[in-house]
């Protein structure tokens, strides 16, 4: 099927896709220039809540039927944004839910105004997506036979120019498709590869391209893992945040209407479950490793200064007990010396008094020795 006008909206990816191109036009710079700021008009003065916008909520409504295909809905991500159709989404997440990154920015804040996007700011970052999903196309159509969704005849300037709010809309409402869509393919290709079968086909990978749009006979009909990996090259994290950012999921999310009032009560429950999370605070819990100080206990090895039994070196005190006096029975200078020696040395730490103690003996024996040898030769005179 073949569209006219940009204001027909995409059902798949591809469509989606087709949609960028057509918008981006041969006058590129200029298109983009009107829709960053058409855009940027549209997102910048919603608040943080639910605004439910009719013409809105049809887009939404076929970018929702496009998640619930068989070959999408039970994907991760899908999982994830689908609930937020029709259930209820929590706008206000606790302390450890937004330090630890499991909600995003977008999804409680106006990011138009937290992070002061200007209308050029926008105008760049739709830019960038449009630059990395042609990169995407250009890798996975067979160049002369590809055929667009839009006509020659669906451009800004017929489309949009006089009503330009009609294609940010359009754009907001396709933008979760154009999100899920992409983080597939990347997943899917990605898991191929890691299978070790990146040059075969994958079942997962065709149900996956399958209601993207990418089945049919003017895209190339290989469905390696290696190719729509390469293929996706293009398609970077700040532009799938781009996608995100600009769902509006702050603002056009999270209704409630399965049941309003007992929706919001869960999300209050979530709340009070959040703080629960601060029972993370029973980590303090964890100095009761405090029981290292225990380890003090190897204070054991002041044990070691047990050591300090070395003062009983002062043993060596047990010279002063040599002092047998056995020197004594020499000359009766002796006991007068030794006297005199402790006498003078009282004062003195008593290891200084063991050695001079020892010094005494041994001056004395010198005297002893002399004696003897004086007295022996007064005899052999004789």
């Amino acid at each position: 099927m073949v569209y006219n006008s940009l204001t027909e909206v995409p059902r798949n990816l591809k469509e989606g896709i087709d949609w960028l191109m057509a918008l981006k036009g041969a006058n590129a710079e200029k298109n983009l220039a009107a829709f960053g700021a058409a855009v940027h008009k549209f997102l910048a003065d919603k608040p943080v809540g639910f605004a439910e916008l009719p013409a809105l909520e049809s887009v939404k409504l076929i970018s929702k039927e496009f998640l619930e295909q068989e070959g999408l809905k039970n994907q991760p991500v899908v999982k994830k944004l689908l609930g937020r159709f029709s259930g209820s989404m929590n706008k206000n997440p606790g302390f450890f839910a937004k330090a630890f990154g499991t909600v995003d920015e977008s999804d409680y804040k106006n990011v138009i105004k937290t992070k002061r996007l200007t209308e050029k700011a926008v105008a760049d970052k739709l830019g960038k997506v449009m630059l990395g999903t042609e990169k995407f196309l250009d890798n996975v159509k067979i160049p002369g036979q590809y055929k667009s969704a839009y006509s020659s005849e669906a451009t800004w300037d017929a489309s949009c120019a006089n009503e330009p709010e009609a294609c940010a809309v359009i754009f907001v409402g396709i933008a979760p498709m154009l999100y899920t869509g992409l983080r597939s393919l990347i997943r899917e290709s990605d898991i191929a590869i890691r299978r070790c079968a990146p040059f075969g086909s994958s079942k997962t990978l065709e149900k996956v391209l399958e209601p993207m749009g990418y089945m049919e006979t003017d895209c190339r009909t290989s469905v390696r893992a290696s190719d729509v990996f390469k293929a996706l090259r293009g398609v970077s994290h700040q532009m799938l945040t781009t996608l995100y950012d600009l769902s509006g999921f702050w603002a056009f999310y999270g209704s409630g209407k399965a049941g309003d009032e007992k929706a919001v009560e869960p999300i209050q429950e979530e709340q009070s479950v959040e703080p629960a999370d601060s029972v993370d605070q029973v980590w303090p819990v964890d100095p009761v490793e405090p029981v290292e100080p225990v380890e003090p206990v190897e204070t054991v090895d002041p044990v070691e200064s047990v050591e300090p039994v070395q003062p009983m070196d002062p043993v060596d005190q047990v010279y002063p007990v040599e002092p047998v006096e056995t020197v004594e029975p020499t000359k009766e200078e002796q006991p007068a010396v030794v006297e005199e020696l402790v006498k003078a040395e009282e004062p003195v730490k008593v290891v200084k008094a063991a050695k001079s103690v020892n010094a005494a003996k041994k001056a004395a024996k010198k005297v002893a020795k002399k004696a003897r040898q004086k007295k022996n030769r007064a005899q052999n005179s004789q």
